[in-house]
């Protein structure tokens, strides 16, 4: 997918009836070693109060691409980024075209989730009441 497709207008992230009240455990099919990432990430949407049942797979999915990118950039670190074909002739590392597309699905799962700080100021999740001053330190004339 090109990059073209993942702009314009965001939906608005914001709290759901009937979000999850507790951290689901991580589905079986999910790596052993990405398991903290998703309860970290569940725990955060979960007390954001937007982790729905529904949402699970868009999470999972997310997990996973995440996943994806540290095998290639593992593949990578292993083989070099070109690497020899039967031949003898040099090519890019199939890894690279991999972790490419892996990365455009965590960019853009990141920001559907609001896990980006773009993603949350631009959703409102500042975290409470906006400072009066507008930010400015204490003491700091405006």
């Amino acid at each position: 997918m090109s990059s073209k497709g993942t702009r314009g207008a965001k939906a608005t992230l914001k709290a759901i009836d009937g979000g999850l009240k507790g951290v689901p455990k991580a589905p079986d099919r999910l790596p052993q070693e990405v398991v903290p990432e998703w309860n970290d990430i569940a725990a955060d949407m979960v007390q954001r109060k937007i982790l729905t049942a529904s949402m699970m797979g868009v999470l999972e999915t997310y997990v996973i691409a995440l996943w994806t990118v540290r095998e290639c950039q593992k593949a990578i670190a292993d083989h070099g980024l070109l690497v020899a074909t039967a031949h003898q002739m040099m090519k890019p590392n199939p890894a690279s075209g991999i972790m490419a597309k892996a990365m455009e699905t965590v960019a853009r799962l990141s920001a559907e989730l609001g896990l980006t700080p773009a993603a949350r100021s631009k959703q409102g999740f500042g975290g409470g009441e906006k400072p009066k001053t507008g930010g400015a330190p204490d003491g700091l004339q405006v």
